[in-house]
């Protein structure tokens, strides 16, 4: 699991704990959507994998802004090694969405 604490600890105080709590939300949404989904069959396990498929999206999108030029709250280098993890975890859902499909 991506260690949201020790990523957001140099950020701007206000901002740290919002964008930590908003992560951390994701992240245990994206664990009961697995866990919900593995458990599922048929349509009701693509519907869990397609909102797993958003929650990324939305934790993307949560980097993406932190890293802004407006906000600066990551470097590029941390937003790099985020989104690198981020996309790995893109395709692994991806490719469990295309095994089941496959059925």
């Amino acid at each position: 699991m991506i260690r949201v604490t020790e990523r957001t600890n140099n950020m701007r105080k206000p901002e740290k704990f919002v964008y930590r709590d908003y992560l951390n939300k994701s992240y245990m949404r994206m664990l009961r959507l697995c866990i919900k989904a593995n458990w599922a069959h048929g349509n009701v396990r693509r519907e869990y994998q397609s909102e797993l498929d958003v929650e990324l999206d939305i934790i993307r999108s949560l980097v993406d802004v932190a890293a802004s030029p407006e906000e600066k709250l990551i470097s590029p280098g941390l937003h790099e090694v985020w989104s690198k993890e981020l996309k790995e975890i893109g395709r692994m859902i991806g490719g469990w969405i295309k095994s089941d499909a496959s059925r």
